[in-house]
């Protein structure tokens, strides 16, 4: 008892000795600053003025106690503020320092308070301001609002004021809080609990190789809060990237598990290729992916969208940086954090097919549109009636394959245990997670292994600071993770989830039947559909597991040089990569499992019986497929192989320079400077996981970056950076190296003097910035050199000569004049804040101009013998605007809430891609932005009969009045515009239309409230201007094999006789080709609006009872992620693939999370 006594008494004089001296330290920054004044009977208003002028303080006082008209003269050199203050002032008046703030209050106040019905009288108040620890605040701003009227808490966190009437409003104000108001109504005492800011301008943001403060920044980045990372229940945090931030989007297309990571965008797309548009991210200063990082392991998450940004990594900056860094340890004593997020994932959706009866009644229709006279090939009255019924669920199933195939539910856990503290000399952090999804696929008792998806993977991190000396700092890191990935082998080769949810047919088997998987007999169905159930894709194939092991190492060692100059340090970082994957599979020869068919013994006995006839039996006998087979299809087993073994190894080499300081007498110039040395190299390069040419030739980078920053009272800022940068891929000696400058500029109006007497704008920042960067990735390397010949074919002269020769073949030819792909960007910002920080607005405009964009040219002969080399000719523009806005606020009572919301713009367009050009516009990509569609017909309507006549013949002829298009067509076909006006519809018709893959606009809403331990938060994510292509296999009835699964929509919508409103065109392999054709038709506007995270959660803290277990802080919540969408497109979720390859299906989450901190 005794002990812990002491270790409370001991925290309280810590925590006093620290708010101590943070007030005493505005003292001191009073007292070390020099102020020169020279005056002769002015009046000591004007005096004040003059100093809050020339120096930049804000004097708070209260008119009509003091003697504002006293003349003063004086005349001192380079004294500081207390020392003319108390030569200024008289002996009634005190002051009180804080930062800049200077409060004056007559000593020994007295006044009576009024009764509460004389609202006009004046009311003193008196009360405590606390943090949100309970900690006393010394030197808190205390203002009545709408007047200069104000005092500061003294050393015991107290202050007293007088106010006008009960009607006044507080504004309790401390720099790096959040400004509270609070009314007086009848009270006399009125304490106050602030909390921290977490959106302070002091805060220190991560930058290209170094830091600054929010308050410095000139150009266009944003942060992420790392707090809702952690609350996340996603296994790749890339995945609630987008609307957290303005600027940024990203396209999810696989709910995989181990493979669900999102594309992400930054600002759109500036060049041709949207394959070489991801944005270079940086984990502690050096390239690495960063998609299964633990979010409990990051410190810091800043996005870099412009080029006073990114300017400064030259080579790899034109598509913006992600900068990452890790949790590092604080000196302390050890704190240990304990958290769990486990749920289950749900499937968003699945392109739904039709039931065997459905889909037997529209194959009929199909076959009549065809003309089909073989009555074998349609299904008889008594199969249909079957289906329907469920009266013979054997020989007549009716399978819905996704709900015999797939889980509706499936577990996901999230886990991390991590411990950080140190002492003076050495501070540590470690971290521990592990990450557990299973998948989407039921595990059937009739294999004896797990045939489902599932992914594990432990992420580990060491970080440990030392100081050596004084001026001497050590920095080691260790981190990565291992992964290991199961996936069941498939019939199909990267399109299974096609022949899952699209190919399989209904009423093909009825699953399993006596631990046998079972099919129909052929005879049982027309001859021209395939008898392919759901397990036909995943079931007895074998499975693969795929191991990923990564390895960061990272050290620095820091040497402060302030013995020779004030603000010097030089850096030396070192860091060294590992990744390693293997794939270990184990694989069937064919059908490993055993499985049979099920038959009528009538039909076996006579397959041309009908079954109406009364002696037909129907016993059901089941014969095993491996007496026809019994090499192909018995149970087997598996083999084993191992392949794939991917690697990578990695070396980065850093020195800098740094430089930082504040020079003038109140140290209101503030310079600093880096220059820094870089030089990477990459043993086993590779793109997107596509391994690049000359694999075993390591790439190499080398770099030098400069910078250089100014700042006046954090009033005018400048910013000046360079990158010099070199590349494998350009001529040495030539076009190897290339510079990026940028510069940027900034100026706090809010700053100014005559912004200092208004109470509605807090905070008012401009920003213009300007800056090259560049790109050299291209998909080749070595671009300058020459062409390699090799062995390619044979040859022989003569006629019928036997005797041949190797012959060779010119490859891609080189361009000792590739160089850089650059891109000029400029970007012009506004940051306001407004009623004491409470509503914040943030806009940037952005344009950028690239040019040189490496592509193989169009325009030349298809005759040449060589490939043909990169030229530096693309030309794109980029332009759009980014806005956010937000609102925070903590009420008198406590309840802080806070409402964001962002919206993001991005168009480019093309310039000039050496397009062969087209005889019609509509037909050019030039014009217009990348990714868009070409070849589409323009869909109008479907044909009716009203736009036909009957020939003599009987046959059916298009009014002659209506485009003809080229191909014979009938009512329920596709109609296309003829947009050459000819007369024809033909390909001349084909226009480039549509919004690619990615959205131009993104919108973001993060809202939430905190109270008394109670804490909600949401994050709602949207896009518009955004476009999927149905490929094929969506487009076609039964698909283009015609005897395969038939989507639900194409039953629903399609046009028939009967159905003559439909908005699909009509079922027939006659005009199959015509209406499957590319047209806007099957362009569907792919828009949504997300609900992508909601959590609700209570934190315990301050509890005896947990304190006596040694808990500080127990939380618990409850979080869902991907809970809500609000799309048109009704068949498939928005982000997920219509190609036709398909993926696995996007999930949603609902868990159940536990956070404990000891």
């Amino acid at each position: 008892m005794n002990q812990n006594l002491r270790t409370h008494v001991l925290k309280k004089g810590c925590l006093l000795c620290l708010f101590f001296c943070l007030w005493a330290g505005g003292v001191l920054l009073a007292q070390n600053t020099s102020i020169s004044l020279r005056v002769k009977d002015k009046p000591l208003k004007e005096v004040l003025k003059q100093i809050e002028t020339d120096e930049g303080y804000i004097f708070l006082y209260k008119d009509k106690t003091m003697d504002l008209e006293r003349k003063i003269s004086l005349d001192v050199r380079n004294a500081s503020l207390e020392t003319i203050l108390r030569r200024i002032l008289d002996e009634k008046t005190e002051f009180g320092i804080s930062e800049r703030q200077v409060v004056l209050y007559t000593r020994k106040e007295t006044a009576k308070t009024p009764p509460a019905d004389t609202p006009s009288r004046k009311v003193t108040v008196r009360g405590t301001v606390r943090d949100a620890g309970g900690n006393v605040l010394i030197g808190v701003s205390v203002v009545e609002k709408g007047t200069t009227n104000g005092t500061a808490t003294d050393a015991n966190g107290l202050y007293t004021i007088d106010v006008k009437s009960v009607e006044a409003i507080l504004i309790f104000s401390y720099l790096g809080y959040k400004t509270v108001e609070s009314s007086v109504s009848t009270r006399t005492q009125l304490n106050v609990t602030l909390e921290e800011d977490a959106a302070r301008l002091d805060d220190v943001v991560i930058i290209g190789y170094g830091t600054q403060t929010k308050a410095s920044i000139t150009g266009a980045l944003a942060t992420v809060d790392t707090e809702e990372l952690i609350k996340a229940p996603v296994a790749s945090i890339t995945n609630v990237l987008a609307g957290s931030v303005p600027g940024v989007a990203t396209v999810q297309t696989s709910g995989q598990p181990g493979n669900d990571a999102a594309t992400i965008y930054i600002r759109g797309v500036g060049s041709l290729n949207s394959n070489y548009a991801a944005p270079l991210v940086l984990v502690d200063g050096v390239e690495r992916e960063f998609s299964q990082i633990d979010p409990n392991e990051i410190e810091n998450f800043s996005i870099l969208k412009d080029a006073a940004s990114t300017a400064v990594f030259g080579v790899r900056g034109a598509n913006g940086v992600i900068l990452i860094t890790t949790k590092r340890g604080q000196e302390g004593r050890p704190s240990i954090s304990v958290s769990s997020i486990t749920g289950v994932q749900q499937p968003l959706s699945y392109v739904q097919q039709t039931g065997s009866y459905e889909y037997a009644r529209f194959w009929n229709i199909k076959q009549q549109n065809d003309g089909v006279t073989d009555k074998t090939q349609y299904f008889s009255r008594e199969a249909i009636e079957a289906y329907r019924t469920g009266s013979d669920p054997i020989m007549y199933p009716n399978v819905r394959w996704k709900d015999k195939m797939f889980n509706s539910v499936f577990l996901q856990t999230k886990n991390n245990i991590n411990i950080s503290g140190g002492g003076q000399n050495v501070r540590y952090f470690v971290s521990l997670g592990y990450l557990y999804q299973n998948g989407v696929l039921k595990q059937t008792k009739y294999l004896d292994y797990d045939n489902n998806y599932s992914y594990n993977r432990y992420n580990y991190r060491a970080n440990v600071d030392f100081d050596l000396t004084r001026t001497t700092a050590l920095k080691i890191g260790i981190g990565g993770n291992v992964g290991k990935s199961q996936n069941p082998l498939t019939v199909a080769d990267g399109n299974e989830w096609v022949y899952a949810t699209i190919w399989a047919v209904p009423m093909s088997s009825p699953g399993f039947v006596n631990g046998k998987r079972t099919l129909i007999p052929a005879g049982f169905i027309p001859s021209t559909i395939e008898l392919r159930d759901g397990y036909s894709t995943f079931f007895g194939y074998g499975y693969e597991q795929i191991y990923r092991t990564t390895l960061n190492c990272d050290a620095e060692i820091i040497q402060n040089f302030d013995f020779l100059t004030k603000g010097l340090s030089v850096s030396i970082k070192g860091a060294y990569d590992n990744r390693f994957n293997l794939t270990k599979s184990r694989t069937a020869n064919g059908w490993r499992q055993e499985y049979q068919r099920a038959y009528y013994k009538s039909y076996l006995e006579d397959k041309t019986k009908p079954q109406t006839d009364p002696d037909y039996d129907k016993t059901i006998v089941y014969i095993p497929a491996s007496e026809a087979a019994p090499d192909y299809s018995k149970d087997q087993p598996l083999n084993y192989s191992e392949n794939d073994y991917g690697r990578d190894r990695n070396w980065y080499i850093e020195a800098k320079i740094n430089y930082s300081r504040s020079f003038g007498a109140s140290g209101d110039h503030k310079v600093s400077a880096m220059f820094l040395y870089n030089q990477s190299r990459d043993y086993y390069p590779a793109v997107n996981g596509r391994t690049l040419d000359y694999q075993y030739i390591p790439r190499s980078y080398v770099g030098y970056v400069g910078r250089v920053t100014y700042g006046y009272r954090n009033k005018y800022l400048v910013d000046v950076n360079i990158g010099y940068n070199g590349s494998e891929n350009f001529a040495p000696g030539k076009t190897r190296y290339g510079a990026f400058p940028s510069a940027s500029v900034g100026w706090v109006l809010s700053e100014e003097g005559f912004m200092r007497h208004q109470n509605a704008i807090s905070y008012l920042k401009f920003r213009a910035s300007w800056g090259r960067v560049g790109n050299d990735l291209s998909g080749a390397r070595f671009m300058y050199m020459p062409s390699v010949w090799s062995q390619n074919g044979s040859y022989s002269f003569g006629i019928n000569n036997p005797n041949s020769s190797e012959a060779y073949g010119e490859g891609t030819l080189g361009n000792t004049d590739v160089t850089w792909e650059t891109a000029d960007k400029q970007n012009y910002g506004l940051d306001v804040n407004f009623f004491s920080d409470r509503l914040s607005l943030n806009f940037d405009y952005f344009f950028e101009h690239r040019t040189g964009i490496l592509l193989s040219p169009n325009s030349t002969p298809g005759i040449i013998a060589a490939g043909l080399p990169a030229l530096n000719i693309g030309e794109v523009d980029n332009h759009g605007y980014e806005i956010a806005l937000g609102w925070k606020e903590t009420t008198r009572r406590g309840f802080n809430y806070y409402v964001n919301a962002n919206v993001s713009f991005a168009r480019n367009k093309i310039l000039y891609m050496d397009e062969v050009k087209s005889e019609f516009a509509y037909q050019h990509q030039t014009g217009g932005p990348t990714g868009r569609y070409t070849g589409l017909y323009k869909f109008e309507r479907l044909y009716q009969y009203s736009d036909f006549t009957v020939d003599s013949k009987g046959n059916m002829v298009l009014d002659s009045s209506l485009p003809q298009p080229y191909v014979a067509v009938a009512p329920g076909d596709a109609m296309y515009a003829d947009l050459n006006g000819d007369g024809i519809v033909d390909s001349d018709d084909t226009m480039v239309t549509g919004y690619s893959t990615r959205p131009e606009y993104v919108f973001g809403l993060n809202a939430g409230f905190n109270w008394k331990g109670l804490n909600f938060s949401m994050q709602w994510t949207g896009a518009t201007h955004v476009n999927k292509m149905m490929e094929i296999e969506y487009r076609i009835p039964y698909t283009n094999a015609g005897g395969r699964g038939l989507l639900q929509y194409f039953y629903d919508d399609c046009w028939t006789p009967e159905h003559q409103t439909g908005t699909l065109p009509r079922a027939a392999e006659k005009s199959e080709v015509w209406n499957s054709s590319a047209s806007t038709l099957w362009l569907r506007n792919a828009r949504y609006l997300r609900l992508k995270t909601l959590s609700v959660g209570y934190t315990f803290a301050n509890s005896k009872r947990l304190a006596s277990v040694g808990i500080k802080k127990l939380g618990i919540s409850l979080t869902g992620y991907n809970l809500l969408t609000f799309t048109p497109l009704d068949f498939i979720d928005p982000e997920s693939l219509t190609n036709n390859n398909g993926a696995y299906p996007l999930v949603k989450v609902y868990s159940v999370g536990l956070n404990v901190t000891f």
